[in-house]
């Protein structure tokens, strides 16, 4: 590559070549004058190349009389000052000379330039030190002799058996797990990559998934156990090995039902399964095979998941999925009989729940859900789209799809409830007292267990279920199907009446537990008050009229939907909670200072707290059954819903609707980050107003 200084000589000859007097027109020249012109030119040219440098050394030419061109006669005057502007311009469109950069410009075009000699240096050494490799330890293929592949497929199936399944064998040999599995997991990959596989195919993948199986039996990860299996179980149904690794992950999980499945399913083609023998009798002294039957259902089983939890048979729990913490012999001991009767304790409990009608249509989901279409265009849409796939997968033979397979998913929340709460379905209150931590289990539950359970509470209170988060499951067979058709069929004719279901099936997973305090005055748990964790050791004591930040969020108490939130706030405890002035110019409500507007109940969350020192840090959660008003955590609203809240006080109903209030209290190291996600700014979702039923 030639160097700068070199391409600097040869750019300044190729300008000076370039600056020549332009001639004059002939018609702007005398007969006498066009002879001094041509002199003028000869000399200028002989004087540019004179000055001609090459090599970087001044070389004299001799300048031989020259006789000037004819002239076209073409007139070019109109293109006089093109290309003569400002040199802030020419640098814009690059059109500059070496000589027009400047001393600092010239040193970022050097540094350039060897920072990309440094990388093609690095290229070229990477290449080569790849063909050294390559000729050190050249490609072993030894295993392809004397043996003949009819096709492609046979050929992978061949090399992945000869190399990478020894690979993993050997490293599985000496311990090494990762290289292991990183082998096989290769051979699974590349064998998958093949689209249809062939009977050789099927065989190795499946020898594959069982070392890896093996492999997660000995790091006791069970699930992936369980799924290698399954799919290995899939192709071959008889695999020995597969069905006594997932009996041993069902082992682990105690769901003694499906273990006892595949160990007599083992038996029955391999008698002489010494190992799958002795496990079977462990089975069955954990089921307890003279188990009381009674109506054909199996009565108190804890171990196998079956229990009447209620004495009208409205709850039962049907089997256990996943064991969570302690013996699966053994009740859960974790519930307190004090934290069911009035009393200044109250446990409250995070679930995740599945919710499904006998069918198998999912109602309800606190992991996700699945917005159903408002308008009847996105209905009829969406009909267009499921004919299509169904038609589709009539074609592909495929099994027909559910409704809600079409709909986009969104996350949720958990949720969450106090044990006894009255506004919380029975069935469900029930159903969680019977798990352990950690556990997941399914349940059915009866319509007496579920809106009929809090019909008279939410009456009292004047409130609808909803409002608190509640699914509502008075529903009726193919609920999706049926909201899809009510824009063509006449209500008459679908017939709800005689479509409505009974019950649900349920499965609720209980993520875990935390103690709150019952502050309200007769200990029913109107208001329940917990600090979540009181702050840092070493950071100042959170005092009334100090200068706060720190963030909050009031939702519906049971499954988190956010009502009004604040990230980031910064306020004085005690001083700036409920001053409203005006709206943002994103609507969000504003002190008159020009702060963010914080609602009296968040200052209240803090100062109410008698019972333990808060530091910065801290974080606190308060649970409302009366919450505050509308116009107490949405201002805007105050003059807009004013008549409708003296109408509701008239009638008896003072105070909101329940809820949950969340708060932070930054430490004082916090710093926000101007480019993250966490926004200032207190918003208000547009459903509160519909929420308080002030319509």
């Amino acid at each position: 590559m030639p160097s700068l200084k070199a391409k600097k000589v040869a750019e300044e000859s190729s300008a000076n070549e370039g600056r020549r007097p332009r001639k004059a027109p002939a018609s702007e020249f005398a007969p006498a004058d066009r002879a001094v012109a041509a002199d003028a030119v000869v000399a200028a040219a002989a004087s540019d190349r004179a000055c001609a440098v090459s090599g970087g050394e001044q070389v004299a030419a001799v300048v031989q009389d020259e006789v000037p061109k004819r002239h076209d006669g073409l007139d070019y005057s109109r293109f006089k000052g093109i290309g003569d502007g400002c040199k802030a311009e020419r640098m814009q469109s690059g059109d500059v000379t070496w000589e027009e950069l400047s001393g600092e410009q010239k040193k970022e075009v050097w540094k350039a330039e060897e920072q990309m000699e440094e990388i093609l240096d690095q290229k070229r050494r990477e290449e080569d030190d790849w063909r050294r490799q390559l000729k050190e330890k050249p490609a072993d293929l030894s295993w392809v002799q004397g043996r003949h592949f009819t096709s492609y497929e046979a050929f992978c199936v061949g090399r992945v058996e000869a190399t990478v399944k020894k690979a993993g064998n050997e490293a599985f040999k000496s311990g090494d797990l990762d290289q292991a599995r990183e082998n096989w997991q290769g051979g699974v990959d590349m064998l998958l990559a093949l689209g249809k596989l062939t009977p050789e195919a099927v065989d190795l993948l499946c020898v594959l998934r069982n070392n890896l199986a093996q492999l997660f039996v000995q790091r006791q990860e069970w699930n992936k156990v369980k799924e290698l299996t399954d799919k290995i179980l899939d192709s071959e149904r008889t695999n020995e090995k597969a069905l006594y690794r997932r009996a041993q992950a069902f082992f682990a999980f105690s769901i003694w039902d499906k273990c006892e499945l595949d160990l007599d399913s083992l038996l029955k083609l391999h008698s002489g399964n010494k190992d799958a023998a002795l496990m079977l009798q462990q089975v069955h002294r954990k089921l307890g095979k003279d188990r009381r039957t009674l109506g054909g259902k199996a009565v108190n089983d804890i171990a196998a998941g079956l229990e009447e939890l209620s004495a009208d048979g409205t709850v039962r729990k049907l089997r256990v999925e996943e064991y969570g913490e302690g013996d699966p012999d053994e009740r859960p001991q974790w519930v307190k009989q004090d934290w069911l009767s009035n009393g200044r304790e109250k446990v409250v409990v995070t679930c995740q729940i599945v919710i499904w009608s006998h069918g198998g249509e999912e109602l309800y989901n606190s992991k996700e859900y699945r917005p159903h279409p408002e308008t009847k265009q996105a209905r009829d849409e969406l009909k267009e789209y499921m004919d299509m796939v169904n038609f589709l997968d009539q074609e592909g033979r495929k099994m027909p799809r559910l409704v809600g397979d079409f709909y986009r998913k969104v996350k949720k929340r958990p949720v969450r409830w106090y044990l006894g709460d009255p506004g919380m379905y029975k069935g469900f209150d029930l159903a969680v007292r019977s798990m352990k931590p950690k556990e997941r289990a399914l349940f059915e539950i009866d319509q007496p267990a579920l809106s009929p359970s809090v019909d008279k509470f939410y009456q009292k209170v004047g409130f609808h279920s909803g409002i608190a988060g509640l699914p509502q499951l008075v529903y009726h067979i193919e609920e999706e199907r049926l909201a899809i058709l009510e824009d063509e069929v006449p209500e008459d004719e679908l017939d709800l009446e005689n479509k409505t279901q009974r019950g649900v099936r349920a499965e609720l997973q209980l993520l875990g537990y935390v103690v709150f305090r019952d502050v309200s005055p007769d200990g029913d748990g109107a208001k329940l008050h917990s600090v979540l964790h009181p702050g840092l050791p070493d950071a100042p004591v959170v005092r009334r009229g100090d200068l706060l930040r720190g963030a909050f969020f009031i939702n519906r108490p049971f499954d988190g939907s956010l009502l009004v939130q604040n990230q980031y706030v910064e306020w004085r405890l005690g001083v700036d909670e409920g001053k409203y002035e005006k709206l943002g110019d994103n609507k969000e409500p504003l002190r008159p200072d020009g702060g963010a507007f914080v609602p009296k109940c968040v200052g209240q969350a803090i100062l109410e707290v008698d019972w333990a020192e808060l530091r910065a840090g801290a974080l606190l959660e308060v649970r409302y059954r009366s919450g505050p008003e509308l116009y107490e955590i949405a201002p805007q609203y105050a003059k807009q819903f004013e008549q409708a809240r003296r109408e509701s006080h008239k009638k008896g109903r003072k105070g909101g609707a329940m809820c949950s209030v969340l708060v932070q209290v930054f430490s004082p190291g916090f710093t926000r980050d101007e480019n993250s996600d966490v926004q200032g700014g207190t918003v208000v979702d547009e459903s509160v107003p519909k929420d308080m039923e002030l319509d």
